[in-house]
This record gives structure tokens, C-alpha cells and sequence, in this order.
């Protein structure tokens, strides 16, 4: 057998809308990581330098005020500031005439005071604000920045970028290496189901899934199971539905085929007696015929009972009287405890349900037993119940006993076609009611119809 490929196209499928998804929602972060610190640390340059332009602005206004001009001015305190920042400090009057330029003598002792080597490097564009004393504007600083600073936050941004790309790098691999097991966790069972579908429809009932696939796949397994062992069920019921059918009407053919041959060949004479055997056989024959097509019709929804107004307890002692010779011939007592029960459905179908109810009950009762048929309403159901102080039902027989063709252990010492009960399993069913089987203390076995009872006028 060829091996399965790891991942068929839906896995491949999944796999990559995964990793799609999953590089996207990093791409974004990343993206919104590096704008968000590239902004902050411009934001953070940006501000530093205007403080720095500001605390220099109040320092030489300071010197200017305590000297009472700019002639006899102490710029140490200025200097000292954009020293700080290694920034050259320019300082003009209010008329725009240089008062200390960034070669002054003082403004590098400051920096190497405050140990800040005074090296030659590029500069930026001169940024300025007024000095102000008592309202007055006396003139203003200017400050060249180096343009390392801005190099250095250049390399803060790269560095950020570079992190943000290999985050993108290693959640790529993580979500490839996550993308493949999910979708192998969840394509694998789908795979195995479409395999097993394929041999279940070529024949092989015996076919099954694991099920032991993620939630919703594992339920999907177990429904495939459930599937196949109900066809599999099915499977054999049908079977052993041609298989019984020929079994019952195996025994009237003969029946039939050797009297008439002895009726044809002159051995027998057409006596009320042969003529009666005939006809029993050919009413057995056409009982097991109508329950078959009952059967059938049912189980296909061929039935559309009608919706009159029905009373259960009208239905149980017709079905008692049509049945009461029968059981008085095995000396049984049949008894009828019927209150109303009013539901809505079709009269000849409920009549054969408790025909059929009643004449089981007939069958296997012993003689000289008893048989009680009652019906009962509570408002909102309406029920049928035939009791019988028979041998009951073994225990292992109750969940077959509405099966088509099943006799068990007691069925072999009845005749029958044995799907007397299936039929009234599907006419119950017919008119949306349920029946149950069940045994009542001390012997015997209690068969149930109940339906839903009809509105109250």
C-alpha cells in the first residue's frame, strides 16, 4: 500500500493560513514596536535638547542679570550647560552681535571640566531661544548639536529594526513548526474518515475509525463508528430477513404443494378437512404477506394515519371481543380495564396495534392463565397496556423484542412470524408514541403503548 503523505492539500492549506496569519500579527507588532520607539526615542532626543536650550537661555539671563549687561556677564553657568550636551554655545545681544562664540576659552575649560572632550566633529543646524531678564528680551543662545547624537539614534533605531526582524524570524519558525501539528492533528483524522467512507461504500462493514482526533473530529469518529455499526446491524437484519421470510413460508408452500399433489394425484379426497388445512395455510401465508407490507410501508413512512379523535378505550375492547373466542378456546381470561384515553390518530392502525398486543399475549399465556387490558390518560399522554401472567420475557430477549423476526427463548414453543411486535413498534412510531417491554413481579410481562393524548375540547 502506497504511503500516505504527511500533509494532503488541505493540510497544506491550513498550514499556510496559519503561518499567514500568524507572520502578519508579528509584522504588525513589529512594525507598531518600531514606529512606537522611534517616535519615542526622537521624542526623547527632541526633549532633552530643548531642555538643555532652555536651562542654557536661564543661565545666561542669570549671568546677565547679576552683571547688569552682557560686558561684564559670568557665561560659566551657560557654558557648563551646553558643555553638558556637547553643544557649541553661541550667545548674541539683542541687536545680534556675537557675545561669546563656541571658541571662547571658557566654554572649553567647562567641558573639560566636567569631562567632555572638546574634538572637532560636525554640527547641526543652530537652534535658539531668547534670554529674557524682568520681561526684556537682551538677546539669545544658539546651540550646535554634534551629529554623532543623531548617528547614535540612528543606531538605536537599526538596532530596534534589527530585533524586530529577527522576532519576525523565530515566530515565522515557531508558527510553522505550530501550523504543521495542528494541521496534521486535524487533517490526519479527516483523511482517515475519508478512507474508511470509501471502504464502508465498497462493502467492507467491518471498517472503523479511531477516535481519539481533537473535540469536534472526535465526535465526527464516533458518529462514523455509530454509523457503521448501525448499517452493519442493518446489514444483517436484512439477511436474516430473506433468510426468515423463506423459513415462514417454506412450511405453507410444502404444506400446500403436497396436499393439492395428493389431491391431484387422487391419494386424498377434497374433505372439509383437507379443504380447512388448505385454508389455514393460505391465511397464514396472507397474514405473514399483510404484515410484511405493514411492515415495510411502515418503516418507509409509506403509513399516513389519519388524525380523527381515536378513544383508546373504545379501540382496547374491540381489539378484547375480536380476540376473546381465541382465548377462550385456551380457557385464558381475558379482562378489559378501560378508562377514556382520547388521542388523536387513525383507528385501524391503533385496532391492529392492540390486536397485535393482545393476540401475543394470547399466544403465550398458558392455559388457564389471565390477561388484563387496560387503558389510562394523565391529560398529557394516553396509554395501552396488556399485561399477562405468562412465563415474562428473559431478560436478554427485552431489548430484541420489537426486532422484526425475533422469537428468543420462549418464541420456539409459539407459531408465528415473529414480527407481530415489530409491526406495532412502527405504527406506534407512526403516530409519534412510544412502546416499552417489561416484566411484572411474580411472572408474566407487561407490554406499553404510550402517545400523546388528544387537546382537551
Amino acid at each position: 500500500m502506497a504511503r500516505r503523505p504527511l500533509l494532503g492539500p488541505l493540510g497544506v492549506r491550513l498550514a499556510l493560513a496559519f503561518l499567514t496569519v500568524a507572520l502578519a500579527a508579528v509584522a504588525v507588532f513589529a512594525a507598531l514596536t518600531m514606529l512606537s520607539a522611534r517616535n519615542e526615542v526622537s521624542g526623547l532626543t527632541d526633549r532633552q535638547r530643548d531642555d538643555d536650550l532652555s536651562a542654557t537661555a536661564i543661565a545666561a539671563g542669570d549671568a546677565y542679570q547679576r552683571a547688569g549687561g552682557w560686558a561684564t556677564a559670568d557665561l560659566a553657568g551657560a557654558a557648563a550647560v551646553a558643555a553638558r550636551s556637547q553643544a557649541t554655545l553661541t550667545i548674541v545681544d539683542a541687536n545680534g552681535e556675537v557675545v561669546a562664540a563656541p571658541t571662547d576659552a571658557l566654554a572649553s575649560m567647562m567641558m573639560q571640566m566636567h569631562g567632555l572632550a572638546s574634538v572637532d566633529t560636525p554640527r547641526g543646524d543652530p537652534v535658539s531661544a531668547a534670554v529674557v531678564v524682568d520681561g526684556e528680551n537682551v538677546g539669545a543662545v544658539m546651540l550646535r548639536f554634534p551629529t554623532q547624537a543623531m548617528e547614535a539614534e540612528r543606531h538605536v533605531r537599526d538596532a530596534l529594526a534589527r530585533t524586530a526582524i529577527l522576532g519576525v524570524l523565530i515566530a515565522a519558525g515557531v508558527a510553522l513548526v505550530v501550523a504543521l501539528y495542528v494541521s496534521v492533528r486535524v487533517t490526519r483524522p479527516v483523511t482517515a474518515l475519508t478512507t474508511a467512507a470509501g471502504d464502508l461504500a465498497a462493502g467492507r462493514r467491518e471498517t472503523r475509525v479511531e477516535t481519539d482526533g481533537p473535540g469536534e473530529l472526535r465526535t465526527l469518529a464516533e458518529a462514523f463508528n455509530g454509523m457503521a455499526d448501525h448499517l452493519d446491524r442493518e446489514d444483517r437484519l436484512r439477511r436474516n430477513l430473506v433468510a426468515d421470510v423463506a423459513h415462514e413460508l417454506r412450511t405453507p408452500l410444502a404444506i400446500l404443494q403436497g396436499s393439492t399433489e395428493a389431491l391431484l394425484d387422487g391419494v386424498d379426497q377434497p374433505t372439509p378437512e383437507i379443504l380447512g388445512s388448505l385454508n389455514d395455510e393460505v391465511a397464514r401465508l396472507r397474514r405473514l404477506v399483510g404484515d410484511l407490507e405493514t411492515l415495510a410501508a411502515a418503516e418507509a413512512a409509506g403509513l399516513r394515519p389519519r388524525t380523527d379523535s381515536v378513544d383508546l378505550a373504545d379501540i382496547a375492547a374491540s381489539a378484547a371481543d375480536l380476540l376473546r373466542p381465541l382465548a377462550d378456546d385456551r380457557e385464558t381470561a381475558l379482562t378489559v380495564d378501560a378508562e377514556p384515553a382520547a388521542v388523536i390518530g387513525d383507528a385501524d392502525r391503533l385496532h391492529q396495534i392492540a390486536v397485535n398486543l393482545i393476540a401475543n399475549a394470547v399466544k403465550f399465556t398458558p392455559t388457564g392463565g389471565a390477561i388484563t387490558v387496560s387503558t389510562r390518560s394523565d391529560g398529557a399522554t394516553a396509554s395501552l397496556e396488556v399485561v399477562d401472567n405468562g412465563p415474562g420475557i428473559p431478560e436478554q430477549d427485552l431489548p430484541h423484542v420489537f426486532e422484526r423476526f425475533w422469537r428468543g427463548v420462549n418464541g420456539e414453543k409459539a407459531t408465528g412470524s415473529g414480527i407481530g411486535l415489530a409491526v406495532v413498534a412502527e405504527l406506534v412510531a407512526t403516530h409519534q408514541g412510544a412502546v416499552t417491554a417489561g416484566n411484572v413481579p411474580g411472572g408474566g410481562a407487561r407490554l406499553t403503548v404510550t402517545m400523546p393524548a388528544a387537546p382537551a375540547e
